[in-house]
């Protein structure tokens, strides 16, 4: 996670479990201008495991967390109407956000240029020259200010996206050139979390309000590549995922996946959540602590993130824990895995940041970048930089980055060749659209 969004948490869990202890001592990010590339720092740790028992047992939602809300607070079945969203011209200054590359060629970013609405961009040139192809998307009238663009892709012509304010789900199978458009009956706020399986199959989880640990979603589920959805979970009717910040979600094929939350300090049942049918319901998996901290669950804040599957039985996650060890707010990360469905667990120390799947290699990312190439037993430190990254790998030695350094609130696109040693510094350039409006 992002400085930013762990200074955020870090603020939460002081309130909610800090409130009767003494605060911690302040986090701040190190301070300097944007430097991709710095000496190589070289550390291995090593990292004990510990194998543990645990059961699925499918349980009722809990009313404390997933209750849902007696009737909507707003009209969320209006489909929009308005001026859409314009193309940027050719030459205009862009800012990369999110990047999401398919190969060393070809790839998906979110950017902004001249205001805060944010565009689906795509390159065929490895990131040099960028093309602006998001859809005709009309503007909410109540949306002011920053306007996010929730998207993914499969493949660099296949993609979806639903964008603020909005219950229009987009769809591209020519890399952005067209794109069909079906309404949905909810909108989002904000945010949403697209889950992709193939060109065929795919779920938006919509963010439509929250509040009170509440993340109220709406759940569609297309099995055609967009040209219809069908809502699996009404927020207003169905109650069994509508606690917390879904974090992450995968799916090995069209009726088993993965839901991963965070918890916040509330729930101190830790849990992953289990679909067999496609995402109309979801078992409650819940794990055991970690050994080295077995109250954590009790006195910490908790979630679940980077989720991955390789078969209904084998996955593994990344659970992320807040902690007050005497007066000082402590972060520790945890590799869980399991080759049983969850009965058997083993659980991995592992250093703090985003994990990252890379064939047989992992990495560990925040300001400090690691790798595994033992499946977490063992991590070596590879670098350390003064900026935080959302990484897009293509393999084990090649990755593109956008880096962002919040004192100077800069950022830059960055790629590495040879396994995040090294960074060099790539200067997008926008071209005009080939989008047809």
């Amino acid at each position: 996670m992002s400085k930013i969004s762990r200074y955020l948490m870090i603020c939460l869990v002081i309130f909610m479990v800090g409130c009767s202890k003494p605060q911690g001592e302040s986090i701040n990010p190190p301070t300097g201008t944007l430097h991709p590339v710095i000496e190589t720092v070289t550390e291995t740790i090593t990292s004990g495991q510990t194998l543990l028992q645990t059961t699925i047992t499918p349980e009722p939602a809990s009313a404390e967390t997933d209750q849902a809300p007696a009737e909507p607070t707003v009209n969320m079945t209006q489909e929009l109407a308005g001026v859409p969203i314009q193309l940027l011209p050719a030459g205009t200054d862009i800012t990369i956000r999110k990047i999401q590359m398919i190969d060393i060629q070809n790839g998906w970013a979110i950017a902004v240029g001249g205001s805060e609405t944010e565009h689906i961009l795509r390159t065929v040139d490895g990131g040099k020259t960028w093309k602006d192809v998001t859809p005709a998307q009309p503007i909410a009238s109540e949306m002011t200010g920053f306007i996010p663009a929730n998207f993914s892709a499969w493949d660099a012509n296949t993609g979806w996206t639903i964008m603020a304010g909005s219950n229009l789900i987009w769809a591209t199978h020519n890399g952005g050139v067209n794109w069909d458009v079906v309404p949905v009956p909810f909108r989002i706020m904000y945010q949403a979390l697209i889950s992709i399986l193939d060109e065929n199959h795919s779920w938006v989880f919509q963010f439509i309000e929250g509040g009170m640990q509440h993340v109220y979603t709406a759940l569609n589920r297309t099995s055609d590549g967009g040209n219809s959805w069908e809502l699996l979970l009404d927020p207003y009717m169905d109650s069994t995922i509508q606690g917390f910040d879904k974090t992450g979600a995968v799916f090995i094929n069209s009726q088993f996946g993965w839901l991963t939350r965070d918890f916040r300090g509330v729930a101190p049942n830790v849990h992953l959540n289990v679909t067999r049918d496609g995402g109309f319901t979801w078992e409650v998996l819940y794990i055991p602590p970690p050994p080295t901290l077995p109250d954590v669950f009790n006195g910490g804040s908790c979630g679940l993130y980077d989720p991955r599957l390789l078969s209904t039985q084998e996955g593994s996650f990344r659970l992320l824990c807040l902690f007050f060890e005497g007066d000082t707010l402590k972060e520790k990360n945890f590799l869980y895995k399991t080759t049983d469905g969850g009965s058997n667990w083993q659980i991995l120390n592992m250093p703090d940041g985003d994990l990252y799947y890379t064939g047989n290699r992992l990495y560990a990312v925040s300001r400090d970048i690691y790798k595994s190439d033992n499946g977490g037993q063992n991590w070596q430190l590879i670098r350390t930089v003064n900026w935080d990254g959302q990484f897009s790998f293509i393999d084990q030695n090649t990755a593109f980055a956008v880096a962002y350094d919040p004192d100077d609130d800069e950022y830059a696109l960055v790629k590495t060749t040879d396994g995040c040693s090294s960074f060099s510094i790539i200067k997008p350039e926008l071209i005009s659209s080939s989008a047809n409006r």
